[in-house]
This record gives C-alpha cells, sequence and structure tokens, in this order.
C-alpha cells in the first residue's frame, strides 16, 4: 500500500517565519534598565553618604554594620532606602500586575516603568534643587524617593519573566549563569553576561560623572527610562 505524500507548501501558504529581532530589542531595553540602576547606585553611594538604593543586599549589610556600631544616622538612610524599595516593589507590581506572558512586553510594564520614570524625576528635581548636596531631611527624602523608583523598577523587569532578569542586583543572575554552566547548558548566558556587563558599565558611567558632573549623573537614569519607555511601545502587540 502506497501513501500520498502531502506537498510542501510554499511560504505564502505557511506564513512568515518570526523574526527575532523584537526580542533582541527586548534584551536591549533590559539591558538599558539595568545599565540606569548601575548609575543610580553610584549617584547614591557616592551622593548620599554610601547608600545603595537599588542593591538593597549591600544596603541591609550596611544597615547590619551601623547597627553594630550604633551609627544611628547610617542606621536611618539604609532603614529608608530599604523601607522605600519594598514599597516600590508594592507599588510596581501592582501596577504592572501579573504579566501577560502572551506578550513580549505588556503594557502593564510600560505603566510601571512610567511611575517609576516620575519617582526619578521628582528625584531629579531635588537632587539639582539641593546642589547635589542633599543633607537632613532632604537626604532622607531623596534616598527614599531613588529608592522606591529602582523597587518599581524591579518590580517591572521581573514581571516580563525574561530569564530572572531583575535590572537592579545580579547576584541571582551570576548564580543561575554559573548554575547553567555547571549543568553544561548555555541557555540565556549572553542575556545574563548582557545584564552583569551592564550595571558595571553603568557604575562606571555613574562614578566618572559624579566626579565632573554629578547633576548629570542623576539625570541619566530618568533619561534612559523616558527612551526604555518610547522603545517598548511597538512591543506592546508583539507575542511572545
Amino acid at each position: 500500500m502506497t501513501t500520498a505524500t502531502e506537498p510542501a507548501r510554499s511560504p505564502e501558504e505557511t506564513g512568515p517565519v518570526p523574526s527575532p529581532a523584537p526580542r533582541r530589542v527586548r534584551i536591549a531595553l533590559l539591558v538599558a534598565l539595568t545599565f540606569g540602576a548601575g548609575v543610580i547606585d553610584i549617584v547614591g553611594f557616592l551622593g548620599m553618604h554610601q547608600v545603595f538604593t537599588a542593591n538593597m543586599t549591600g544596603n541591609i549589610v550596611l544597615f547590619g554594620m551601623a547597627a553594630g556600631e550604633g551609627d544611628g544616622a547610617e542606621l536611618a538612610r539604609c532603614g529608608v532606602a530599604t523601607l522605600a524599595f519594598a514599597l516600590g516593589l508594592l507599588l510596581g507590581f501592582r501596577l504592572a500586575g501579573r504579566g501577560d506572558p502572551a506578550r513580549l512586553w505588556p503594557p502593564a510594564v510600560t505603566r510601571a516603568l512610567a511611575a517609576d520614570l516620575v519617582l526619578q524625576l521628582v528625584f531629579l528635581a531635588g537632587w539639582a534643587a539641593t546642589g547635589a548636596r542633599p543633607e537632613g531631611a532632604m537626604l532622607l527624602g531623596l534616598i527614599a524617593l531613588s529608592s522606591a523608583a529602582m523597587g518599581v523598577q524591579t518590580a517591572a523587569a521581573r514581571t516580563l519573566a525574561a530569564d530572572g532578569i531583575t535590572t537592579t542586583f545580579v547576584t541571582g543572575t551570576l548564580t543561575s549563569m554559573m548554575g547553567s554552566f555547571a549543568i553544561g547548558s548555555a541557555a540565556s548566558a549572553g542575556l545574563r553576561t548582557a545584564v552583569i556587563g551592564g550595571l558595571a558599565a553603568g557604575a562606571a558611567a555613574g562614578g566618572a560623572l559624579m566626579h565632573s558632573a554629578p547633576l548629570a549623573a542623576a539625570a541619566l537614569g530618568p533619561v534612559i527610562v523616558a527612551l526604555v519607555i518610547a522603545a517598548a511601545f511597538p512591543l506592546h502587540r508583539r507575542p511572545a
């Protein structure tokens, strides 16, 4: 008995092959956000008495050290940063929702990033008003604004569920990458490497600007978020 062979279908019948370009754009946007977080962390560390506003692991270590030394001012700064970051996470997750696995970049994520941008712009206004030298209550207020913005950004990136990328700290990213290598898998290694490099590059750029142009250093973060928001709009209707 013979069976009929189904004739090969033409490209017109099968439809176009999905382009990987939109996915690459999403990767580039995540790396850009990570770069911005590196800049912002350095602005906090060098300009606000050595407080991290994006990396809560380091911040909690500093909090513990301040507690051991009885440094009340440092305790206040680190405590405000940690609490504001947590509240930013809550706001970000509420705005971004549970995400939409069918979309490459859900509109709710852009909405969360818009809140991040607003917080960063308010921070920038306060930073400029103090001549990039905040003290006292203004210092604590700016720490809270910057940390809350980074919490919102972390929640937005987490909602994308893009290979565990958070954009504000890379310990988990490095752990995931090394774990994959240990079992012989290189899945997402390129993205994870780019994110780690992006954070380091942002810190380098922030360090250079803080010595010569601290206002520009603080402005770089919101500029990057604004560009990411603009570039994300075409991805809203793209399937994941």
